[in-house]
């Protein structure tokens, strides 16, 4: 359908937006569309060599990551940077059901593979982590099981995450996740203290917008990015490292677990993890001394 009437003017501002952003981007921030890149290069570069049909994963990541990857790019050019929240913490939700079903219910097509993961919660690999029992909660069993398989498979990784995050993978990917499950609520507890969530958010930028801080109003609908903006920038920067790393864990314990795939594509996806933790060191680097973070102990 054309763009007619009303819609002309809001599609053709939101074309003027998406321009003027990318060029105040690369201004300010230029790394920020490179790793956008890198996160899209990733989703689709990894994919599986041989297609398997019945692979819910695969299908995950074909018809969810790799067009959310897209997206995120496309709601930073658009200074809407609400979304990319959403989407960034969909790409990894999707993959980690995808996982999942392919584990446990590996000789279904994917419709009852979905079927019978509808009650996936990324909350049980936290909650059943600590499950000793071998009976009366096999659900649980899946979940700290599978939890402690992607920690073997991710077993190289441990002094990597170890000495920059200091948690397991299973929890690196969990927390990621569940640090982006805060915003997209009404009201989220923050460590059972802090109160975030959209109106949480909504609050502090209603209150720091006296003093210059953009309204939500301008992370949630197509805007003309500002100065101002750099800071919500900033974090979407943090985040999109965050998701292309877990995103690649995820990839990566798929083809150790499920797939049993070679040392060609493991070493691949290796590689990518490596870059992604390499890239988020710097960020987290930059972003600290940008803002006067870093620990001068």
């Amino acid at each position: 359908m054309p763009c007619v009437g009303e819609l002309r003017g809001l599609c053709g501002l939101s074309c003027r937006f998406c321009e003027a952003n990318a060029e105040f981007i690369m201004n300010h921030r230029p790394n920020l569309i490179n790793d956008l890149n890198s996160l899209i290069s990733d989703a689709y570069g990894l994919e599986p060599v041989n297609h398997d049909a019945n692979s819910l994963f695969e299908f995950a990541l074909e018809s969810v990551a790799e067009p959310l990857t897209n997206y995120v790019l496309h709601s930073v050019l658009e200074c809407s940077l609400y979304p990319s929240l959403f989407s960034m913490r969909l790409i990894i939700e999707s993959l980690a059901v995808g996982l999942y079903a392919d584990r446990w219910f590996g000789n279904a097509w994917p419709g009852e593979k979905l079927s019978l993961a509808r009650g996936f919660e990324m909350g049980r690999f936290k909650r059943c982590r600590e499950y000793k029992g071998e009976d009366g909660n096999s659900l649980c069993n899946q979940y700290s099981t599978l939890g402690r398989e992607v920690n073997e498979a991710l077993c190289w990784l441990r002094d990597l995450l170890g000495s920059n995050f200091g948690i397991e993978p299973m929890d690196f990917i969990y927390e990621t996740y569940n640090s982006l499950s805060k915003p997209i609520h009404a009201v989220a507890m923050i460590n059972g203290e802090g109160v975030l969530g959209a109106l949480g958010i909504a609050v502090i930028d209603n209150m720091r917008s006296k003093i210059g801080i953009p309204p939500m109003r301008t992370i949630i609908m197509p805007a003309e990015c500002e100065e101002d903006d750099l800071v919500m920038l900033d974090a979407i920067h943090w985040y999109a490292l965050l998701i292309r790393l877990s995103m690649d864990m995820l990839i990566y314990a798929w083809q150790s677990i499920v797939r049993k795939a070679g040392n060609e594509e493991l070493t691949k996806t290796r590689t990518s993890i490596e870059e992604a933790i390499r890239r988020a060191e710097e960020v987290y680097n930059e972003i600290g001394s940008r803002y006067g973070l870093q620990d001068n102990g």
